[in-house]
């Protein structure tokens, strides 16, 4: 009887401290909504200091950050321009990730290359052609990053506390309503660890989108019109 009178004060205890730090969570880009379980058991004081402590470090460590680039350039030979931007691709230890080819007008070519590449590849692919047009994204993850690390860390104590309950019980109800408890932990523990996989991911290969658009060539006819186009322009037009 006293066993079972423990027990049912440790499941309460966990049961509590899983509502009170619930509300204190911190909330990622991609947080699941209905969080029933307790990030940790520990004080919320403690969670609080850690997590102060674990952001004032932002700026004593390297950022994260997911770099992205598209970048358009007119070339005269695709098969030429083709056969270079891969080979620029494969010197930076990059690879190609998708790949797509309009027979005679354009080819555009998916790339990852190691973030201390990027700006490096940037630089060789713009050579390969005329640039057409070039943007880019930096979207700083370090937050984010920080936040899960924290939530998984506590989220694996929790399990491991969960766990010794289980080995305790000894009524099947008891057993039962633990391992929800624990599959419902492990399902979110799974999810942030896939969700800090694909920001490392995306965070250590930087994404460029490389298109090459084969420009006209005009003929004799075509550049002596284009001649008189641009003077009439400039009648009408002295500055644009």
């Amino acid at each position: 009887m006293k066993k079972i009178i423990r027990l049912s004060l440790l499941l309460v205890a966990v049961a509590l401290s899983m509502k009170l730090t619930g509300c204190a969570a911190i909330h990622s880009h991609d947080e699941m909504s209905g969080q029933s379980f307790a990030m940790e058991a520990a004080p919320m004081v403690s969670r609080s200091l850690q997590m102060s402590k674990m952001r004032n470090d932002l700026g004593e460590q390297e950022r994260k950050l997911i770099k992205r680039s598209w970048l358009i350039v007119g070339v005269k030979n695709l098969a030429v321009a083709q056969s270079n931007a891969k080979t620029i691709v494969e010197q930076q230890a990059g690879y190609i990730q998708h790949s797509n080819d309009e027979q005679g007008k354009s080819f555009s070519l998916s790339i990852r290359v190691p973030q201390n590449h990027y700006l490096p590849t940037l630089k060789q692919l713009r050579s390969v052609g005329k640039v057409v047009s070039e943007n880019e994204d930096v979207q700083d993850v370090t937050t984010e990053f920080i936040d899960n690390q924290a939530r998984l860390d506590n989220l694996y104590k929790l399990r491991n506390r969960i766990r010794l309950l289980l080995g305790q019980a000894d009524r099947i109800e008891d057993i039962l309503k633990i391992e929800r408890e624990l599959n419902r932990t492990q399902s979110e523990i799974d999810h942030l660890e896939g969700r800090m996989k694909y920001l490392k991911g995306q965070v250590d290969y930087a994404s460029i989108e490389f298109s090459a658009e084969k420009q006209k060539t005009y003929g004799p006819l075509g550049y002596f019109f284009m001649g008189i186009w641009w003077g009439i322009e400039k009648l009408f037009v002295w500055d644009s």
